[in-house]
């Protein structure tokens, strides 16, 4: 574990709005407490029965969230939950879920709550929905790669049960997402909610750079005029406008079996690449693919490296990687699958 014996005894006594201050003000925000520990550990005790039934979005309930280094916890923390993913929660034996760290309220609903964090983890607690689990934190640590105007993600292993009952529990590997607000702050952005979003708005370069990436994970579900799985920022103070993409759980590099391509997509399967980005100049294009190109190796590392996935499920992902980079060597099959196909998509 990366912290000391001490620092691991202090956290039992800091009052928890101190864990939960806004990296605005110069302390640390959840997400960056959180990665103080490795592994992760937690327990994560509540009402299953009232979370997984359908009443709504964002209706909270309490919870207890404890980390365990060994078989010692080193924090108990009162925490809410909330189910998220209307589908999902029809459809999961346990629905994904965000965590707020502190019962208070942001003043600016246009914004996230710096102490709300998603919790992404296996939708009906099998080993195949688990690896779906484990491949989509490794594509958003692809992603980082590529750039650091993305999500970060905190691998844990949560363990879910009922408050003050004996119950069976749930275990499942998972991810934390960073908070917008904290990601933000990191970057010294800011997050933005406008209605509707022009891609002539944002920044080219970070626009190409998740174009790019999309295409390379296989992932049309995505837009960014109605802001689908996109979220939007600006750079402070005069900085430009930028996007960052989340929710890759339809990527063919994740691989679940309930994707589907976006009907405005002239593709028959996610396995199908597609290109959503907008035309670019020549220069332009060359740009993104030479960043690409540079950062091979390391995200074809990344997936050999990346602990807990099956021999074959590494093989699947670097050779799906590998058609990519394909693709970026051969200059007829850039101008046919990607620049032909540029601007279809608004």
């Amino acid at each position: 574990m990366r912290s000391s014996f001490c620092t691991l005894i202090l956290g039992l006594f800091l009052p928890f709005s101190l864990f939960a201050q806004s990296t605005e003000q110069g302390i640390e925000g959840v997400f960056a407490r959180l990665q103080q520990y490795d592994p992760l550990v937690v327990t994560l005790e509540t009402d299953m029965k009232l979370l997984k039934k359908d009443r709504g979005d964002e209706q909270w309930q309490p919870a207890v969230f404890k980390i365990l280094v060994g078989d010692s916890i080193a924090e108990t923390i009162q925490v809410q939950v909330a189910a998220r993913g209307n589908m999902r929660k029809k459809t999961c034996h346990f629905p994904p879920v965000k965590i707020r760290f502190s019962a208070e309220t942001s003043e600016n609903d246009s914004i996230a709550h710096i102490s709300d964090l998603k919790l992404v983890t296996s939708c009906k607690n099998t080993n195949l929905d688990e690896e779906w689990v484990r491949k989509e934190c490794l594509t958003y640590q692809l992603y980082n790669i590529v750039t650091d105007k993305s999500f970060r993600v905190k691998p844990a292993q949560i363990r879910f049960a009922n408050a003050g009952k004996k119950s069976s529990a749930l275990n499942s590997f998972s991810f934390f997402i960073e908070s917008e607000r904290e990601m933000a702050a990191r970057l010294n952005a800011r997050p933005l909610k406008p209605k509707v979003v022009s891609t002539q708005s944002l920044d080219p370069e970070t626009y190409d750079r998740m174009a790019l990436f999309e295409f390379m994970i296989g992932n049309t579900d995505w837009g960014v005029r109605n802001r689908h799985n996109i979220k939007v920022f600006y750079q402070q103070p005069d900085g430009p406008i930028f996007p960052v993409a989340y929710d890759f759980d339809y990527a063919a590099l994740v691989g679940t079996d309930y994707a589907l391509p976006s009907p405005q997509i002239p593709i028959n399967s996610v396995q199908e690449r597609f290109y959503m980005g907008q035309c670019r100049s020549t220069d332009e294009y060359k740009a993104a693919i030479n960043h690409f190109i540079a950062n091979r190796e390391a995200i074809l590392q990344h997936c050999e490296n990346f602990p807990d996935l099956s021999k074959s499920a590494k093989r699947a992902a670097t050779g799906y990687l590998e058609g990519f980079f394909d693709i970026l060597r051969n200059p007829g099959r850039v101008k046919t699958e990607i620049e032909d196909n540029c601007g279809k998509v608004k």
